[in-house]
């Protein structure tokens, strides 16, 4: 794989933003905003799919052989060895791959509830996403997976503790004070949910 970030040049150009544009503008669209939220779907599907559909017969071959990743200025080579003994080994495949999916799981709702964030804080829709039942839930759920090694609710919102809220909910599930402190769970099939009703919620309400 080849990196490079002049622009003009051959090779792939990685930005930390959600959106690049040639012009260095900023702002979103309500298309772009449903086009993020999709491709964040589509790189948790291909997070979930793909590795299932390697072969081990492609990883075995794959752990005599380095991933080789070319910049600017430097060619950096990373052995396959240590990555495939995780994936065939039946002792560490189970562990790998739960964090793995985790990491995934992490990445989609937290930048789910970001990206509209931004674009109603943008457009000066906030109020509107506030008012969502589910809205203090997303943003609870966007803390645990932010802070910190993740996973923990270490705290709850002061802004909710001052207004006597005590407990959030979405669906049949419910954030409240007496979890403070515990490790919470949520599984990638409701991270795919939440995700459907924050879509939803952004065709259907959003202007």
């Amino acid at each position: 794989m080849e990196y490079g970030r002049v622009p003009g040049r051959e090779g792939r150009y990685v930005e930390l933003k959600y959106f690049w544009r040639p012009d260095g503008s900023n702002g979103l669209t309500k298309e772009e905003l449903l086009n993020g939220l999709n491709n964040l779907l589509n790189n948790f599907l291909y997070g979930l799919v793909c590795p299932k559909l390697v072969t081990p017969e492609v990883w075995s071959e794959a752990s005599r052989k380095a991933a080789v990743f070319k910049g600017r200025e430097i060619e950096i080579q990373i052995q396959l060895g240590p990555l495939s003994k995780r994936i065939l080994d039946p002792r560490l495949r189970v562990g790998f791959t739960r964090n793995y999916e985790n990491s995934l799981l992490r990445a989609l709702v937290r930048e789910s509830h970001e990206l509209i964030l931004l674009y109603c804080e943008q457009t000066d829709q906030f109020r509107i996403y506030e008012a969502e039942p589910w809205f203090q839930f997303a943003r609870i759920l966007r803390n645990i997976v932010s802070h910190k090694e993740g996973g923990i609710l270490r705290e709850w919102p002061k802004s909710l503790l001052a207004n006597g809220i005590i407990s959030v909910a979405w669906r049949d599930r419910t954030f409240d004070t007496t979890m403070v402190g515990t490790a919470l769970i949520f599984y990638p099939p409701e991270g795919l949910e939440l995700l459907k009703d924050q879509i939803d919620f952004v065709a259907s309400k959003l202007s």
